[in-house]
């Protein structure tokens, strides 16, 4: 009868550490849109660290509030930081004027784009850049609207991965 009540406890326990950190640390969110292709589909649950570890870098991907309607929340990769000079041309993109080799940002070779990225914002794209309403079309996501980190996407449980 006392393993019975150990074990109980220890259920319990682990149960209510669980609960704690995923109502304080973690979030969740469906994927809707093909924007993310290769990488996210349509339909996924990913999980968001809303406080990430580090601070927000190049390639990771980020949920967030859309800035043009933020009753909508978007998740794509941050291509540019706050207070860098961006250019894209012949499907490259130059970060203050030095070349960007990360294999992460994808861009169609036909854009043609150069902004300085304000202190406080973030230029993000989607990894399928063919559908993707990303900060191409003139739209930054500001810091505050960041709702965290994908981390990982956890269903269907057969595509149950890290995210990178």
């Amino acid at each position: 009868m006392k393993f019975f009540k150990a074990v109980i406890f220890d259920v319990l326990i682990a149960f209510l550490v669980f609960i704690v950190v995923n109502f304080l640390f973690l979030d969740q969110f469906v994927v809707k849109g093909n924007s993310m292709v290769p990488s996210i589909f349509p339909k996924e649950r990913i999980l968001v660290l809303r406080f990430p570890l580090k601070k927000i870098s190049r390639c990771d991907v980020v949920v967030f509030l859309y800035p043009n309607d933020p009753k909508k929340t978007f998740v794509k990769r941050i291509a540019a930081l706050p207070g860098e000079y961006l250019e894209i041309k012949d499907g490259k993109i130059f970060i203050n004027g030095h070349l960007e080799e990360a294999p992460c940002i994808k861009v169609p070779s036909s854009l043609s784009l150069s902004r300085k990225i304000p202190e406080g914002f973030y230029f993000v794209l989607g990894d399928n850049p063919e559908v993707s309403n990303d900060s191409r079309y003139g739209w930054l996501v500001p810091s505050e609207f960041i709702k965290g980190k994908a981390i990982a996407i956890y269903w269907p449980i057969s595509d149950m991965r890290l995210i990178k």
